[in-house]
């Protein structure tokens, strides 16, 4: 006994029964009524929305005896069968495994031979964007005249792979993800007419995890309706696709926005001893972070998620600042599986810098908290009580502080970062501004700004990395330049070649200004040329090179005294 899965059963006989491309329905369905039908087509989209499909409709169609406007009628000889798949004038190509100049060639030595059973015969050539060069090129002048009675059907999931004389040469229709919504109205006509009963939610689930690809959900219903029977409820998607634990990811990510590091971490190694597949991990914890995103923005409407998922994250968003989840989303989401997928690391991680308490909120954040901050968190002893009228620019609050030293809280107070961290205004003006030329009071700033730039890539290169081969106690000042004295020749040439650029000329002005509090220029020099840390007589003539040298009869001309 054999039967058929389901996305061959359920594949639409008609341009009508297509889901979610209606704008390529419409089209081909006019060009058939009007019989302007042309020689070349090109369906290019995501896998699983209909591209091949809708090429085997247009074949069925063009041959068709009795159109139904537009509509293959499905009863005539011909419709039958194609639709039993003996049809001999529909010819399917796979250009993946049949890609070479040989493959191209067979076509146009056989394009010439007449229909043998309908008007037109069509050509489908599936995965377009394998063939070679040479086989695109040698099927470019058979593409562009073919025959009256041949037309062909270009299928592909990669457009940019095919070459663009190929593409001018067909009319082309870009398919789109289909919508969870229209995936799962199909599913609930299917399970209607198998007869098997899957609770809604389950089926919402797979919709959702099919990320738009109708063939995609279609198989895994099958999947769930052959190992389960007709009780097919939610556990047992969850149960299929590793999706289970909801209330376990809703743990994490409260204990994410919270900031509590062991918490978090414990979550994430439990599962891993239970054996979960940890990219499933990062995903879902992904999608409930954005959720609180969207819900944090008043966009609920755009949530597909249980009720009460959606109210313990609006419950839990109420208490939250909004730099707060903005930054876990990004740090979350930018956490690799590439090179070693089973490990923890990557997640463990992310989690230790999104509870990062040292972490810098936004300027909102620090505003809403500052009366009652700044008496909590009196400047440092070394620094001036009242602030500078030089170091509060026009617009510091709108930037942002940015990274610096972190400051201590008080005994009894909270560790969270907006309780702890003072507000941008009260940062700017501890943080002391350029002082006399070499003095000690450059070294904090200048050590916040190259840590701000740690993660900054330039040009070329990273600029916290060139930025450490300066000396903090050789930075000085000329005037309103920040003079920056490098160890290493060819790292300050680098730096330059970076300053040079305006991209990285900006990042590292930023930097400056939002730490040292003033905006500065900004001049490279080496430190032999600055003076600054350079050797005194009696440490170069203690170097074992200078002695060498001096026993072989060298002198040091600084020493001579002219008579």
């Amino acid at each position: 006994m054999t039967s058929q899965v389901y996305y061959r059963k359920w594949r639409p006989a008609r341009f009508s029964e297509l889901v979610g491309q209606d704008h390529v329905a419409t089209t081909l369905r006019q060009s058939l009524k009007q019989g302007r039908v042309s020689h070349a087509y090109l369906f290019c989209g995501p896998r699983g929305s209909g591209k091949t499909t809708t090429a085997r409709l247009v074949a069925k169609a063009v041959n068709c005896l009795a159109l139904e406007d537009g509509d293959p009628c499905n009863a005539c000889p011909v419709c039958l069968s194609v639709n039993a798949g003996r049809f001999m004038d529909i010819i399917e190509l796979d250009a993946a495994s049949n890609r070479g100049i040989d493959a191209m060639k067979d076509i146009r030595e056989k394009v010439n031979f007449a229909p043998a059973q309908g008007r037109r015969k069509v050509y489908i050539i599936d995965e377009a964007h394998m063939l070679t060069r040479e086989a695109s090129n040698a099927f470019l002048k058979t593409l562009e005249e073919p025959p009256a009675h041949v037309i062909f059907v270009l299928c592909t999931t990669e457009a940019h792979g095919i070459l663009p004389t190929i593409i001018s040469r067909c009319q082309r229709f870009d398919f789109r993800r289909i919508p969870s919504e229209l995936i799962h109205r199909r599913l609930a006509e299917m399970t209607q007419a198998e007869g098997v009963a899957v609770e809604p939610e389950a089926l919402r689930m797979v919709s959702r995890y099919a990320a738009g690809s109708l063939r995609d959900a279609e198989n895994l219903l099958e999947q769930l309706v052959v190992s389960y029977g007709d009780g097919v409820g939610l556990r047992q998607v969850e149960e299929l696709l590793g999706l289970g634990h909801g209330e376990r990811w809703l743990e994490l990510v409260n204990y994410l926005l919270m900031g509590n590091t062991s918490a978090s971490l414990g979550v994430i190694n439990q599962a891993a001893w239970d054996g979960i597949d940890l990219r499933q991990v990062h995903r879902q914890t992904l999608e409930l972070l954005r959720s609180a995103m969207l819900l944090r923005w008043s966009s609920a409407n755009l949530l597909d998620l249980p009720d009460y998922v959606v109210s313990q994250l609006q419950q839990l968003v109420g208490q939250l600042p909004p730099w707060r989840i903005i930054r876990a989303l990004k740090l979350w989401s930018e956490a690799n599986f590439r090179h070693d997928a089973p490990s923890t690391l990557p997640l463990e991680l992310a989690v230790v810098e999104i509870c990062d308490d040292q972490a810098a909120p936004s300027s909102e954040a620090k505003e809403q908290k500052a009366p009652s901050l700044v008496s909590s968190n009196p400047p440092p002893r070394s620094q001036p009580a009242r602030a500078r009228p030089e170091l509060q620019p026009a617009g510091a609050a709108a930037r942002g502080p940015g990274p610096r030293p972190p400051v201590a809280p008080k005994a009894g107070t909270s560790d969270r970062p907006e309780a702890s961290a003072p507000p941008a205004a009260a940062v700017l003006r501890q943080a002391p501004p350029a002082v006399a030329a070499g003095g000690g009071g450059l070294v904090t700033p200048w050590l916040a700004t190259v840590k701000a730039l740690s993660r900054q890539k330039g040009k070329s290169f990273d600029l916290g990395a060139l930025l450490r081969d300066c000396r903090a106690d050789a930075i000085s000042l000329d005037g309103d330049t920040l003079v920056l004295a490098f160890k290493n020749r060819i790292n300050m040439e680098r730096m330059q070649g970076e300053m040079d650029d305006p991209k990285g000329r900006l990042l590292v002005a930023e930097a400056v200004e939002q730490n040292f509090g003033k905006v500065y220029g900004i001049k490279l020099v080496l430190i032999e040329d600055s003076g600054a840390g350079s050797a005194s007589p009696r440490a170069a003539q203690s170097s074992p090179m200078v002695r060498a040298a001096m026993g072989m009869g060298a002198r040091n001309p600084r020493e001579e005294v002219v008579e």
